[in-house]
């Protein structure tokens, strides 16, 4: 079972190292927790380095599986921007991959391998994420979480889908964001999630307002992927800023989306 407590325990940690923005102290810390984290699971950490620098690096670990090269990932990115704490963005996906690792560890031998991958650089332009597409498998799927623990009384949204969508006003629910081949993949995490959700499957014309995280590289690959997101500056008013703390988000909330993604990873591993 997720425990909310523990996802609030890992956002504290990571956010109390500092901004994780290139060569500030934050960076450091940050991969050693993650590395430690994943290593008492019993897991190998990989090192993925697309640069020179320190922070050019993404970390992997993975529960191999036993029939099938192509493997179910639950990605989320360890970077901050400068100047803040990064709680929402993006402590909270890490808390959300490294509290799924551990409930995940000790499942039966799934037939597809289940990898956890935690990115760098995605505020600079998904390097990471996309610098990972030259290691895995055209039929590999991908779970995104992109800032899932902040809630709010109120929403706003891109004027862009001003008429596609009927918009909710509280800000309450989790976006599960597909292109129109990963629709599959939404209606799956949408069947176990308990916590209100806003399903959308953006067809061509529209998925410009949404081409702002580690998912872009799989959708420019042809690739299967999912965003999972709190909808970012459309609700939270300390995006990118020294207010985006730990103590401002709703752990109850973030425990019921990684539940929900825990459930669809052991089924797409099957």
């Amino acid at each position: 079972m997720i425990s909310a407590k523990r996802l609030r325990a890992h956002v504290e940690a990571l956010t109390a190292l500092g901004p994780r923005f290139e060569d500030q102290p934050g960076v450091p810390g940050c991969l050693r927790y993650i590395t430690d984290q994943l290593s008492a699971m019993g897991l190998k950490v990989r090192v993925e380095r697309y640069g020179t620098e320190l922070h050019q690096v993404n970390l992997v670990a993975e529960i191999e599986g036993g029939t099938s090269d192509d493997a179910v990932e639950l990605c989320a990115h360890w970077d901050s921007v400068e100047h803040t704490p990064g709680a929402d963005d993006n402590a909270s996906g890490v808390a959300g991959v490294l509290e799924a690792a551990r409930v995940l560890r000790d499942a039966e031998l799934p037939a597809r391998t289940i990898r956890f991958c935690l990115f760098g650089g995605e505020e600079a332009h998904f390097d990471g994420s996309a610098a990972h597409q030259a290691f895995i498998t055209a039929q590999t799927e991908a779970i995104v979480f992109e800032m899932i623990g902040y809630t709010a009384a109120y929403q706003r949204f891109p004027e862009e889908l001003a008429g596609f969508i009927q918009a909710p006003e509280r800000g309450d629910f989790i976006g599960l964001v597909a292109d129109e081949p990963s629709q599959g993949l939404l209606t799956r995490f949408a069947r176990h999630i308990a916590v209100p959700t806003l399903p959308l499957v953006l067809p061509a014309f529209a998925q410009e307002v949404a081409m702002r995280s580690d998912h872009v590289p799989y959708w420019e690959a042809g690739r299967r992927a999912l965003l999972v997101t709190d909808t970012a500056d459309y609700r939270n008013p300390n995006y990118h800023g020294p207010g985006d703390t730990a103590d401002t988000l709703d752990y109850d909330f973030a425990a019921g989306v990684v539940e929900a993604a825990v459930q669809t990873i052991a089924e797409l591993a099957q």
